[in-house]
Parts: structure tokens; sequence; C-alpha cells
């Protein structure tokens, strides 16, 4: 994926949040999406709906007032060591 479709994935969501739609109306997460097969795929398809709900959780949490934390928790879960290490 160029980062180009990744931030077009990002700004879907966000505008099916301004839309009224819910996070679970994730477009990857219809049948006909998801992958059948290969590794390749599934890292595929993964990036693509985590892009959409991360464009989809940046606008609910703006609209909630609430940008800021939702981005500190991002950013710290990311910085937590792995379960399996």
């Amino acid at each position: 994926m160029t980062i180009e479709e990744l931030i077009d994935l990002q700004e879907a969501g966000s505008r099916a949040r301004v839309l009224g739609l819910k996070a679970h109306e994730n477009p990857y997460l219809q049948a006909q999406k998801m992958p059948t097969g290969d590794a390749g795929a599934l890292g595929d398809w993964l990036a693509r709906h985590d892009a959409w709900k991360f464009g989809w959780e940046a606008e609910d949490a703006s609209r909630d007032g609430r940008i800021a934390a939702h981005f500190s928790e991002l950013i710290s879960s990311s910085r937590q060591p792995p379960l399996d290490a």
C-alpha cells in the first residue's frame, strides 16, 4: 500500500464517522474484503482495516474533545514491550 492509499483510507474512516457510521461498519470487516489465503493478503487487509479505523477513531476523539488524550494513548501503547517478550 502506498502512503497515498493509507491517507485515503484514513480520510475515508474519518468521513464515515462524520456521516454517523459506527466503528463496526468498517468496510474491511465485510466478508468479501476478508483475506482468504496467504499471509501477504492478511497483512494488506490488516493495514487497510487499521488505516480506516485510525481515521474513524481520530475523528471520533476530536468530536468528543479528547484528541490529545487519544494520541497520547496511541503513543504510550506503542512504547510498551510486546506481550511475548
